[in-house]
């Protein structure tokens, strides 16, 4: 079962980014149903990505083992982001940087950009272990928000939808890249 999720347009104002997030994902069961099938995609893809998994994907600028890490570290940061927000803990305030785009297209910060291409085993395993991070039950909370360089100030439901949603954008870029590069394409 795949659901049809609209694209998040990066250049609409933060309000109508998150009215399309809420969209896509409107609730918490159906936000952890969807979390759950995307990371089991994007595993599975990565496992389709092997024949190419060094080569530079088509009008992308990573591979295959470089655009599965970038995610995965994305996928580490607001998993732990979202475990903290739902703890209970006091939270500090962060540095309230906005994010940079190039293109129309976010660009992501030092700390989230890929290094050399891994081993696909060393990326399956980091993934796996997001699952524990991401795959829990989030409920709205105003009270309990930390600050997100593209979208502001999130709660763990909101942060949970952004990692729902960038597993998916990236699967699928992916993916587009390997049917290119399948295709004979360059």
């Amino acid at each position: 079962m795949t659901q049809s999720i609209p694209a998040v347009d990066p250049q609409a104002s933060i309000e109508d980014q998150l009215v399309a997030l809420r969209t896509a994902y409107p609730g918490a069961e159906a936000l952890l149903g969807s979390m759950r099938q995307e990371l089991g995609a994007f595993g599975d893809m990565m496992q389709s990505a092997v024949p190419h998994w060094n080569t530079r994907l088509p009008g992308r600028d990573w591979t295959p083992a470089q655009e599965a890490d970038h995610t995965i570290l994305v996928n580490e940061a607001g998993g732990k982001v979202v475990r903290l927000l739902l703890s209970g803990k006091p939270l500090r305030e962060v540095e309230r940087q906005p994010g940079q785009t190039r293109g129309g297209k976010r660009v992501a910060p030092p700390f989230l950009e890929p290094g050399p291409d891994q081993p696909l085993e060393a990326l399956l395993e980091r993934h796996a272990a997001t699952r524990t991070l991401l795959e829990v039950h989030a409920e709205p909370d105003a009270t309990r928000t930390l600050y997100h360089p593209f979208m502001d100030d999130l709660d763990a439901l909101d942060w949970l939808r952004m990692a729902a949603y960038q597993t998916r954008h990236h699967r699928l870029s992916i993916q587009a890249g390997l049917d290119r590069l399948n295709a004979g394409q360059k």
